[in-house]
């Protein structure tokens, strides 16, 4: 487990899920779920960060992450938003990874990219 002393920072995710269900224009209607105070903790600030290894000396890219507790509820095209100063715009999930510890998942990571 990530140690809740290190999950400093708080977020709002929102989760949009289709419905099912089509109106008479042809908009697949969306459910909106928003969870509010999630504990968690933003990493590398700016819209996409530039790395360099040192091994190969190639240069990538980074993206922006926060790591939250395992069990959170955070999926691919989820928004977080309502983080701390450098982290207070709206951004899409791109992607989630389970970060596993010696016996069970420590936490998840996820990949943010700004959308606002």
């Amino acid at each position: 487990m990530i140690p809740p002393a290190l999950l400093i920072h708080t977020c709002t995710i929102t989760h949009q899920e289709p419905t099912g269900e089509v109106d008479a224009y042809g908009v697949p209607g969306v459910t909106t779920t928003t969870q509010t105070g999630v504990a968690c903790r933003f990493t590398n600030p700016g819209s996409m960060t530039r790395r360099l290894d040192l091994d190969s000396g190639s240069v990538f890219q980074t993206l922006p992450g926060v790591l939250f507790p395992a069990g959170t509820a955070v999926a691919e095209r989820d928004t977080v938003s309502a983080g701390p100063a450098g982290f207070d715009k709206t951004y899409s999930v791109k992607a989630v990874k389970a970060i596993y510890g010696p016996t069970a998942i420590s936490h998840l990571k996820a990949e943010l990219e700004a959308v606002g």
